[in-house]
């Protein structure tokens, strides 16, 4: 029995929970806010493991899509930091190598905070949108307000090499 297209972007047709919670665990640096006393030149210190564990905990893969050149499409819920029960989704892309190392991890999107159901319905169309290669700028701050996309926007840019956001207008201040 083939499987549907619906079930090609569930997780678990690509990976056990443990497998996810592994991968997650492996991409938790770059996604999660650093903890106190903690830079990005010092983030992979083992003194900072239990925090990140504990991160790692929170997330969970909402849809997958395997590419053809091996990598991974996905979506990710976290809890967000909210008075009420609220989320945030990443969208993005990561590929493991044969020794299930990160070897890339880009981010695309990130949600503004919802209620759960919102951020699966929400989450799910700028997942398939960005999953066929189609243009998610209309669903950024500037033209959706606070209903899709906080970032990327004109302030905030995704780094694929330093794997992390980059505020462009206070790194300019920066003198390098």
């Amino acid at each position: 029995m083939a499987c549907s297209s619906k079930d090609q972007l569930s997780p678990i047709t690509h990976f056990t929970r443990e497998q996810q919670n592994e991968i997650i665990y492996k991409s938790i640096r770059y996604s999660a806010k650093l903890p106190p006393n903690c830079n990005h030149e010092i983030k992979f210190d083992t003194a900072f493991d239990d925090y990140f564990k504990r991160a790692a905990a929170e997330y969970s893969f909402l849809k997958l899509s395997k590419t053809e050149d091996g990598a991974f499409n996905f979506l990710i819920a976290r809890p967000a930091r909210s008075i009420t029960p609220m989320f945030e989704g990443i969208g993005g892309k990561l590929k493991l190598d044969q020794n299930d190392s990160l070897v890339l991890y880009n981010e695309v999107f990130r949600t503004w905070k919802m209620p759960y159901k919102d951020l699966t319905e929400r989450g799910t169309f700028l997942f398939d949108r960005m999953i066929k290669g189609e243009d998610l700028t209309l669903f950024y701050s500037k033209t959706a307000g606070d209903q899709y996309i906080e970032f990327p926007d004109d302030r905030f840019t995704y780094d694929v090499k330093l794997r992390r956001w980059r505020d462009n207008a206070f790194d300019s201040l920066q003198v390098n």
